[in-house]
């Protein structure tokens, strides 16, 4: 995506430049089509730019800038939300990790799925006592 915005100057010089490649090009016998009216500013013979004449260059250039800033917003938010992804995912991964291997150990240790819910229910009161005790400690 190319974001350059000519000044009148740089762009009455390379009409300069397209004008004296076209003489050139009709001095040796090719037919070449001529650069299209409204692909730059009107200018006057004096070098002056008409400054109410229409610029394809800076419409595009306008569409560009606004699809850009969009695309950028986008990747800000798609980033943000990556971020929070991961923040919540990986400990609750972590944490259903650490159950399932804790059920196949009761379970490779001879335990029934009754006495597996047992552990699981008794594990669940332990970190609930831990957050007690961390918040009774906190508060004082």
């Amino acid at each position: 995506m190319d974001l350059f915005l000519e000044t009148p100057q740089q762009q009455t010089e390379r009409m300069l430049r397209q004008q004296q490649r076209l003489m050139e090009m009709q001095m040796q016998g090719a037919a070449v089509q001529p650069p299209a009216q409204n692909a730059a500013p009107a200018v006057s013979s004096a070098g002056e730019v008409d400054p109410g004449a229409y610029s394809v260059q800076q419409d595009s250039y306008a569409q560009e800038l606004a699809f850009d800033k969009r695309r950028a917003r986008r990747r800000r938010w798609a980033q943000r939300l990556r971020t929070l992804a991961m923040i919540v995912l990986i400990p609750l991964g972590l944490a259903a990790i650490f159950l399932a291997s804790y059920a196949l150990t009761c379970i490779l240790n001879g335990a029934s799925p009754s006495e597996v819910l047992q552990h699981l229910t008794a594990l669940g009161q332990r970190l609930g006592d831990v957050v007690t005790t961390i918040r009774a400690g906190w508060e004082s």
